[in-house]
């Protein structure tokens, strides 16, 4: 007999693995999502991280939810890949290698050389720094998914998402996306300016992650950016910010860059000004200016005490102080469901470029709307970027690609090229950027064994 659709997708041979199972931040959002999805029950989790103390308070938080809310889950927690990766269906990668300790270095050498980076995990020397070191461990992870799980899913939110998307694309076969909110909170701005919900609004973007570009939307059929421009008068868009957080639990005021790119190219980017700045040299090359423009720095110390409130909160589910967490906006739980039931499901991807974005250079890793059914993920063309913003952007898509190869083949001529080519660098004699490149990369040499 022919198992019907139901029955098989509630098999309990499906197996979710979550790398870096330990994260405070990230898993007990994503498994809340999971368990609220019912045609995933029966689901086994594996939560791999070297860290088990983490990764079992998150079982337990985990158990706790399901206990009270009798959901069909199993949970389990090891630090041994192979029993993890053995017959895994799905695969979500959120780790950080080296932790925040190595992160430091990230921010605090480009710092002395006047580069003031707000986050440092996508792009400028942070992010360089972070893709080079996170290659290796990527590239041994997938290729061992790859030869014990063929059949596997991998969807990847760990920084700097391109690179490290491409790096999974280029070395295994294995069926990938690189995901991300940003589109979402964009979404939310547009949704507050107009007052209509965000399923009155349809968009047409594309970029590359933390800096993609709404090319045209809709408000309830009309046409989006004359309506704007109506509706915005002679202010700007900094009148509708408010004093609260985003879906993601980041601030929702403080869009003076945002607003500005959108007064300067005409069209809308990500709303989140703490990644956009760092795509120009001109944002966070003086303090003044990251004082002007209100940008607020993440540092390690604010990402410590991060990582303590969502530990907390993790207890707090362990103990039933705190109810189960509402679904977040992440989208890792939808594809997971569209790929098993085979029901298409049209999300934000980050995908390398088959023409989808007609003239950004092919095979960089870029953001657009995608399909996703039981084949995996299909993106959706959005024609060519206009000129100026091509422009913009380009320059970043050929930076991930050099900064790949150079990570994967371990050539530290070719990497010190791409960190040269870097907009935040562009204030920098090559000299000086060649040094901070060399610092950088001697501060994090344990994670670096391609350039040994």
């Amino acid at each position: 007999m022919i198992p019907s659709t139901t029955d098989s997708v509630r098999s309990p041979s499906r197996k979710i693995v979550i790398v870096g199972g330990g994260s405070y931040n990230w898993c007990p959002r994503l498994l809340c999502d999971l368990v609220q999805c019912p045609e995933l029950a029966g689901s086994e989790v594996v939560l791999l991280d070297p860290n088990i103390s983490a990764a079992t308070e998150v079982k337990s938080a985990m158990d706790r939810v399901c206990a009270d809310h009798k959901k069909d889950f199993r949970f389990g927690v090891t630090q041994k890949e192979d029993e993890a990766f053995r017959n895994a269906s799905f695969v979500i990668i959120a780790i950080s290698t080296g932790g925040l300790e190595t992160m430091r270095h990230d921010l605090e050498i480009p710092e002395r050389y006047s580069i003031y980076q707000t986050v440092g995990d996508s792009v400028g020397p942070g992010g360089w720094a972070r893709l080079l070191r996170n290659v290796p461990v990527f590239v041994k992870m997938v290729e061992k998914i790859e030869r014990l799980a063929p059949q596997a899913v991998i969807l990847n939110y760990t920084n700097p998402m391109a690179g490290l998307t491409a790096a999974i694309t280029q070395t295994t076969s294995l069926r990938s996306v690189g995901l991300c909110h940003g589109v979402f909170g964009t979404l939310t701005y547009l949704s507050r300016v107009f007052q209509v919900p965000k399923s009155e609004i349809c968009m047409r973007f594309g970029g590359i992650n933390h800096f993609f570009w709404i090319l045209d939307f809709k408000v309830n059929g009309k046409d989006g950016y004359p309506l704007l421009r109506e509706t915005l008068g002679t202010g700007t868009l900094l009148r509708y910010d408010k004093t609260s957080k985003d879906p993601a639990g980041f601030s929702d005021y403080n869009h003076a860059v945002f607003s500005e790119l959108f007064e300067t190219y005409g069209y809308l980017t990500y709303s989140a000004d703490r990644h956009t700045c760092e795509f120009f040299n001109r944002y966070v090359t003086d303090l003044k200016t990251i004082h002007d423009y209100k940008l607020v720095r993440t540092t390690i110390a604010d990402r410590q005490a991060g990582v303590q409130t969502a530990r907390q909160l993790t207890l707090d589910l362990a103990s039933g102080k705190v109810p189960m967490l509402a679904r977040s906006v992440e989208t890792a739980v939808d594809i997971i469901k569209a790929i098993t039931t085979n029901t298409p499901f049209v999300d934000v991807v980050n995908l390398p470029n088959l023409g989808q974005i007609d003239n950004l250079p092919r095979g960089a890793v870029v953001e657009t709307l995608g399909m996703v059914d039981g084949r995996g993920f299909s993106p959706i063309a959005v024609g060519p970027l206009p000129e100026i913003l091509r422009q913009i952007s380009e320059i970043h898509c050929q930076i991930q690609k050099m900064t790949l190869e150079a990570a994967l083949s371990g050539d530290r001529k070719l990497a010190m090229e791409a960190l040269l080519l870097d907009p935040l660098c562009s204030h920098l004699s090559p000299t000086k950027i060649r040094e901070m490149g060399t610092e950088l990369m001697s501060a994090t040499a344990d994670f670096l064994p391609q350039f040994r």
